[in-house]
């Protein structure tokens, strides 16, 4: 028995741990059978998974938690937090990232998160040091600074590196390769079309965003798949995926597979 879980550990000791984290059950997105996809896509990569789940207000009061990603190799965000204004959470999300070092991959509408923060307010409001091009709400930005007068204002925008306030109809979106050779985009067929799912807009970009998918729907076109550099690590984005349909497709999970090995090293 002792060798037996000596050997169970050494093999676990070995594998990429990625900390997975929705919320139940969701109201526009069907978040427990992704969850269930997920887990198959982790156990096909040889990865060990840990799940990070429960109600919508729960999961924000969760996210508070310091250093919840700390001894995981990368964190997955697939939730929808649009009208959130807690912005302890959504700092101490990014925290995990820009100072804890923990890879992270957003999934879909992990980019429609903390909107006050960055799409819904007004131009300059964050203050005449910020050189970005978030949109908060002042009276957020006010309640900030009196609390964190050496923090930088949390813009979810910034951190998702590609900034989105709005999306198309479910229609079906044609992805192209815009960076080839690039380790996340190896295995995906350009030109593959997705199920019916929501083009993302993009609204800005912050420097050192690397694009490497694009979206076509009907007239529309957008960045759908993107790496951006934060602090000590950097963060994947992946925009599609509202269907479940396309998460049961190997160029989906493929990208997933692909995007978190690129994003913790390893082949």
């Amino acid at each position: 028995m002792g060798l037996v879980m000596l050997a169970s550990a050494a093999a676990w000791a070995g594998k990429t741990k990625v900390l997975y984290v929705t919320h139940e059950p969701g109201t526009f997105h069907k978040y427990t059978p992704q969850m269930a996809i997920f887990k198959e896509i982790g156990e096909k990569a040889g990865w060990e998974v840990t799940v990070m789940t429960g109600e919508h207000e729960a999961q924000i009061e969760k996210l508070r938690t310091k250093d919840f990603a700390k001894g995981y190799d990368a964190v997955v965000y697939n939730f929808c937090f649009a009208g959130s204004r807690d912005l302890e959470a959504a700092a101490n999300i990014m925290e995990q990232t820009r100072v804890n070092g923990v890879p992270a991959l957003l999934i879909h509408c992990a980019m429609h998160c903390w909107w006050d923060t960055y799409r819904n307010g007004a131009a300059g409001a964050i203050g005449a040091d910020y050189k970005g091009e978030a949109k908060a709400k002042p009276e957020l930005v006010e309640e900030w600074n009196k609390t964190h007068p050496d923090k930088g204002f949390p813009a979810w925008g910034d951190f998702t590196g590609v900034a989105s306030a709005r999306h198309g109809a479910k229609k079906p979106i044609t992805m192209s390769i815009i960076t080839k050779d690039h380790p996340i985009t190896k295995r995906f067929p350009d030109g593959f079309t997705t199920g019916n799912t929501e083009l993302y807009n993009n609204i800005y970009m912050v420097e050192g965003v690397v694009p490497l998918i694009k979206g076509v729907q009907g007239e529309d076109e957008a960045v759908v798949v993107w790496t951006c550099p934060q602090g000590k690590s950097q963060v994947m984005g992946l925009s599609t995926g509202h269907d479940v349909g396309d998460w049961k497709a190997e160029p989906f999970q493929n990208l997933i597979i692909d995007g978190i090995n690129h994003l913790t090293g390893t082949k």
